[in-house]
């Protein structure tokens, strides 16, 4: 059940999608709830994707995440990055960059979402933000039923992240 809705031409992103390469994740019937089903352990990373990618087209983009589980410690990344970062971090053999992949929730940590080259994220165990590997406090750590929002503005090249706000 695709779902799908355009502005000027532009498919825009409307839910989650799964790609069977993707391991340790169970989403929702009404494709907009993700849940990590893996080990408890910081080595895995699962990834939870948009049904459709954020085109430089949009000029702006919003969305926000419900924390509704954070696992054992909380290692949660919400974000962005592109298909080519996506490729580092899930091994996927997508390779084309040149759209943005919404990346809702993340079990991290070798390498997770920010700190790999062209990814952007807000962490919820330590509150740091992740810019193509470098990292800074940004804001409080979020927890369970904390929303987290997060802004892509390609006019202006602005991202940022708001917690309950």
């Amino acid at each position: 059940m695709e779902e799908s809705a355009s502005c000027n031409n532009i498919i825009l992103t409307t839910s989650l999608d799964f790609d069977d390469e993707l391991q340790f994740l169970s989403i929702d019937a009404d494709r907009l709830s993700v849940k990590y089903i893996g080990p408890d352990d910081y080595k895995v990373v699962a990834v939870a994707l948009a049904n459709n990618p954020i085109l430089q087209e949009c000029g702006v983009f919003y969305f926000e995440v419900k924390i509704i589980d954070k696992g054992e410690n909380g290692m949660i990344g919400v974000g962005f990055c592109t298909k080519q970062s996506l490729k580092t971090i899930s091994s996927n053999t997508e390779s084309d960059d040149s759209n943005i992949i919404l990346m809702p929730g993340l079990k991290d940590v070798i390498i997770s979402l920010g700190q790999e080259k062209n990814s952007w994220s807000y962490h919820g165990d330590d509150g740091y933000s992740f810019s193509s590997k470098s990292g800074k406090l940004y804001g409080p750590p979020y927890t369970i039923d904390d929303i987290i929002g997060c802004y892509l503005n390609y006019r202006n090249k602005i991202i940022f992240y708001i917690k309950n706000g």
